[in-house]
């Protein structure tokens, strides 16, 4: 999705993102924002 959108849109990745692990993927694919199912689990996992 970001290579088709561009610089200029940012791809905001949604929906079972549930641990650190699967946040970092998301980032990685090229997600610019995450809306996280269980943010103190992912905060948690980054420490």
């Amino acid at each position: 999705m970001a290579e088709t959108v561009g610089p200029r849109l940012g791809v905001k990745a949604s929906g079972g993102i549930r641990t650190a692990a699967d946040a970092v993927a998301m980032l990685n694919a090229g997600a610019t924002r995450l809306g996280l199912s269980g943010t103190r689990a992912v905060l948690d996992g980054l420490s």
